[in-house]
């Protein structure tokens, strides 16, 4: 088994050992994860950037990291690639596939197959990504997570909302609130709290929500709710 995982602790496994600590230290580790999460070729100038480092060392570099990875390859010349055999895996490429898995669900009204898939990529991306490198590459693919957890957490409160059992509400309006956390002027959040809290009987509440986004945006923005937050405020005063 080989398994690669961005999230939390940085982890390379190979036949179920762990390699990381082979690496030859934090460049070592930071070439292994910049090609890991960018899963294709990528140009050796622009990865020699990225780390930092001056042609010379990186080819040392890669030469030392092919060492201990094996049988996990980086293959190329002028573009280099992670290649992993048949099998393995890695967390940021799982929970990218299962947010596209969790989408398609729901397009076609598959709620709990959707459910499914999206929980999988919050499991993922609810762990920080790569905590301990600060490079300018690691902050911007941690705003790209942030954007991915929050589209998996849409789908998974609108998956919650359509089961509509007790415990599935109750989820629903906790994955909302977190999305109104992160991405307060965002009105889907918004609509999803309206939404579970109406589910659950609290209807006095959800009309609050939609009293506090609509100051927030009128101070924030100079602007009232969308159409479709004033349609689940309209179903909720019916």
């Amino acid at each position: 088994m080989v398994r690669i995982q961005l999230h939390g602790r940085f982890v390379v496994l190979v036949e179920g050992r762990p390699v990381e600590q082979r690496l030859p230290g934090r460049r070592g580790r930071a070439l292994v994860a910049y090609l890991a999460c960018r899963r294709r070729a990528v140009d050796r100038c622009v990865l020699a950037d990225a780390l930092c480092s001056s042609g010379t060392d990186l080819t040392a570099l890669l030469s030392k990291v092919r060492a201990v990875l094996a049988p996990i390859e980086i293959v190329g010349r002028q573009s280099v690639q992670l290649v992993l055999p048949e099998g393995g895996l890695i967390d940021s490429a799982v929970a990218a596939e299962a947010a596209h898995r969790a989408d398609a669900a729901a397009a076609r009204g598959d709620w709990p197959e959707a459910w499914t898939h999206a929980l999988s990529t919050l499991f993922v991306t609810q762990r920080p990504f790569l905590p301990d490198l600060h490079e300018p590459w690691v902050g911007e693919q941690r705003e790209e997570v942030g954007r991915l957890h929050r589209r998996a957490l849409t789908c998974y409160a609108e998956a919650c909302l359509a089961l509509a059992t007790p415990t599935e509400l109750a989820s629903a309006e906790r994955s909302a609130r977190e999305l109104v956390r992160a991405a307060p002027l965002d009105e889907k959040g918004h609509r999803l709290l309206m939404r579970a809290l109406t589910g659950r009987g609290d209807r006095a509440e959800a009309l609050r929500v939609y009293e506090r986004l609509r100051r927030m945006l009128l101070d924030e923005l100079g602007v009232g709710p969308g159409p479709e937050t004033r349609a689940v405020h309209e179903e909720i005063l019916r």
